[in-house]
């Protein structure tokens, strides 16, 4: 018998790889707002968990500057949110809306 309350994860369907790069992010929500402090955590081919000091909303818009890779900003949309009022940090899980494959 099985407890209702525990119930399997369901399986991701890109493998994340753990992997810290420095990054800026642009939030464009009424003011443009930047980071230029912010990283990645984690990474897929389709999303990102990233540490910032912005506020971030699930589905707000972001572009990501991955620091001196690419010469523009990748789109990526905001999917959940944990915010830390201890240490100002947000931690945030973003969605590619474009494959990083070329």
């Amino acid at each position: 018998m099985t407890n209702p309350k525990m119930t399997p994860a369901k399986p991701r369907r890109w493998e994340r790889r753990a992997s810290t790069m420095p990054i800026s992010l642009v939030l464009k929500n009424g003011n443009l707002k930047a980071d230029d402090s912010a990283t990645t955590l984690d990474i897929s081919l389709r999303g990102a968990k990233v540490r910032t000091k912005l506020t971030l909303r699930p589905g707000d818009l972001v572009g990501v500057v991955p620091q001196g890779e690419f010469p523009e900003a990748i789109r990526t949309r905001v999917i959940w949110v944990r915010e830390y009022e201890s240490n100002d940090w947000t931690l945030a899980g973003l969605e590619f809306l474009s494959s990083l494959q070329r």
